[in-house]
């Protein structure tokens, strides 16, 4: 571990982009650290009927006010505010984020996150653009340490970063470099589980997971669950639903750049028809099933899918 001056482009510009995101979330580390238990709920509700937690919005207002800063971002989009936000005139990127990943469970004091995709700008304001169009992504975890998993697109590489704050200013140190997932490991995060009564495949790959001694490592949180499949280099993380039960998963603010930093550090995503990343914007508040992680037991997945004439060839 050492300490370094972190640079995760050669573009002024996305660097620019890069460094505001690490300013807001040592804000964000620290508002969430004297928060007393998890904050309280404001009166509003965000577009997808969630009730908001005043955190959600002092985490959102600091990206947001980091992100401005640069004069590089011509537009965000959050889960908390579903639509295109004008930031600058003329940014050369657009943000799409999560300012608050597992509100629900900050009151327990787990860990939650912030996860944040970067997109080149365009006039059609992302509609029509893949996760394959993303530039750059990450994720910051606030828990017991405040910890970022993010692409640098200087090394091509996946890399975790870890927030030292004994110093007025904080700072980020390197704390795990260049990360690759294995092709199997025996972990599981299965999310949406109260679907399996009638969802026959994803039941038949739960106790599939169960019955072969697969560890259940699940907090109730996307951000966390997944972060440590980069931090063990193992695992799945699943969401699936039925009509019933459906996945409540945002695309744009946690599928895509979720999925975008699993593949680059060779990992595999899927939705039930292709890799996540495959699939076409249409809108601002799309939802996505999704999993991610260990590429041979996303295979497995697939082959389950196949049996059950779900996907085909």
């Amino acid at each position: 571990m050492h300490s370094i001056h972190v640079k995760l482009s050669d573009e002024l510009e996305l660097s620019s982009v890069c460094s505001a995101l690490l300013l807001a979330f040592i804000e964000n580390s620290r508002v969430l650290r004297y928060c007393s238990g998890g904050g309280d709920y404001t009166n509003t509700q965000n577009d997808f009927g969630d009730h908001q937690l005043e955190m959600d919005v002092q985490c959102e207002l600091n990206v947001n006010t980091e992100l401005k800063k640069t004069g590089f971002v011509s537009h965000t989009a959050s889960e908390e505010t579903p639509e295109m936000k004008l930031l600058s005139e003329g940014g050369k990127y657009i943000v799409t984020f999560d300012p608050l990943d597992g509100s629900s469970i900050i009151g327990t004091n787990f860990a939650v996150g912030t996860i944040v995709a970067i997109w080149k700008s365009d006039e059609n304001l992302l509609i029509g653009k893949r996760g394959r169009d993303m530039v750059s992504a990450c994720c910051c975890l606030y828990g017991s340490r405040t910890n970022v998993v993010f692409w640098n697109e200087k090394e091509q590489k996946v890399q975790e970063y870890t927030l030292f704050d004994g110093d007025k200013q904080g700072h980020w140190e390197l704390t795990k470099d260049n990360i690759k997932i294995k092709p199997k490991g025996k972990l599981f995060s299965p999310g949406n589980t109260r679907c399996i009564a009638e969802h026959i495949p994803y039941r038949e790959v739960v106790d599939y997971w169960i019955h072969n001694g697969y560890t259940l490592r699940y907090s109730g949180g996307m951000a966390p669950d997944i972060c440590q499949i980069f931090l063990k280099e193992v695992g799945v993380f699943s969401c699936f639903g039925d009509a019933k039960n459906p996945s409540k998963l945002r695309y744009l603010y946690e599928c895509a750049p979720l999925s975008f930093l699993i593949e680059k550090a060779e990992g595999k995503s899927f939705n039930g028809k292709s890799s996540v990343l495959d699939t076409e914007i249409t809108g601002y508040q799309q939802k996505s099933e999704i999993i991610v992680g260990s590429a041979d037991e996303i295979e497995f997945f697939k082959s389950i899918w196949k049996k059950h004439g779900l996907l085909k060839e």
